[in-house]
């Protein structure tokens, strides 16, 4: 009988680590993830004459206080005419590209308001208004090409006369 006991004490012993096991809880839980990969492309201003700070996409230049017989701006050039003057310099513009089979971008500038009376700003040759112009459309992804560009004044305008505008680069994946 005592065998019997021992044996039955021992099978109560090992029987109970089994059932507080089988006690615990245990919980689970999936995570499903959707989304579609887009193709995109970003642009920076990398170099301006002037007082240049870059900032990506949005870089400033300052000039100063500017004339026709003054000191010229860091990084530009002056050119004068009979009734007008002329600042030019570079700006260098990078554009790149993620998950596009494009092989070119076009590059187009506009201004953000009309200029004042006979003032004419130019990049790449090309007379900037406040409509989209088409720079070039061949541009090549990572590279930062250079561009000329100017800002004509006439001897007409008036003192003090502010030529504040913003220059509106974008990119079209070709």
């Amino acid at each position: 009988m005592n065998k019997v006991v021992i044996g039955c004490f021992l099978v109560a012993m090992l029987a109970v680590p089994t059932f507080v096991k089988a006690a615990s809880a245990a919980g689970s839980g999936t995570l499903t993830v959707t989304g579609n990969v887009s193709s995109s492309i970003t642009l920076t201003v990398e170099s301006a004459g002037g007082a240049f700070t870059y900032g990506g996409n949005d870089s400033t230049t300052a000039l100063g206080t500017i004339s026709k017989f003054g000191v010229v701006p860091t990084g530009f050039t002056r050119t004068t005419a009979a009734t007008t003057w002329t600042l030019a310099s570079t700006i260098g513009v990078k554009v790149e590209k993620s998950n596009s089979i494009s092989t070119a971008y076009t590059l187009n500038a506009q201004l953000g308001a009309a200029p004042a009376t006979g003032v004419i700003w130019t990049v790449n040759a090309v007379a900037l208004t406040t409509g989209i112009q088409a720079l070039t459309a061949a541009g090549v992804y990572g590279a930062t090409p250079t561009y000329t560009w100017s800002i004509q004044i006439p001897d007409s305008l008036a003192t003090a006369s502010g030529i504040d505008n913003v220059v509106q680069f974008s990119a079209v994946a070709g």
